[in-house]
């Protein structure tokens, strides 16, 4: 049995640990957060900069017949979460920052593969960017292919 088989999302702690240690000389520290660590929290309170890692769900690639197993293809975001109110109008100086902080993001996941993929993770199609009194959220995609087995 392989760890995806024992954890469907043995991913997330992968792809968490790849990102703390890529943005980890960054100044002022990047904070690498969770679903769990967003939940009630008000955006004036959350953490910036930050990225959050967030699973977007899976479909399905390949299933024989007998459905004892099957290929997928996991979509995990990336938000980087800026907060800037240099330029607070525009915006300029918060999708500055924030497009500092992707490019490492990108350099940190695009290709990277770890020993419980079958290919290397590979950017996907992203979703809209948010802006909302001085805060930025750039969201970047990735997918990831994963071979799933029920054999007892």
């Amino acid at each position: 049995m392989n760890l995806l088989d024992a954890n469907f999302l043995a991913l997330e702690p992968l792809l968490a640990q790849r990102l703390q240690a890529q943005l980890a000389d960054l100044v002022p520290k990047v904070k690498v957060l969770h679903a769990a660590d967003l939940g009630g929290v008000s955006e004036e309170q959350q953490f910036t900069p930050a990225v959050h890692l967030l699973y977007r769900g899976h479909r399905t690639s390949e299933t024989p017949t007998n459905g004892l197993a099957a290929r997928i293809e996991q979509t995990w975001l990336v938000v980087v979460a800026t907060r800037n109110a240099q330029t607070l109008r525009s915006g300029e100086a918060a999708r500055q920052d924030a497009g500092l902080i992707a490019r490492r993001v990108l350099r940190a996941l695009m290709g990277f593969k770890p020993p419980l993929l079958s290919k290397p993770l590979r950017l996907a199609e992203g979703i809209e960017p948010g802006y909302s009194a001085g805060f930025f959220y750039l969201p970047l995609a990735f997918s990831a292919e994963l071979t799933l087995t029920n054999f007892a």
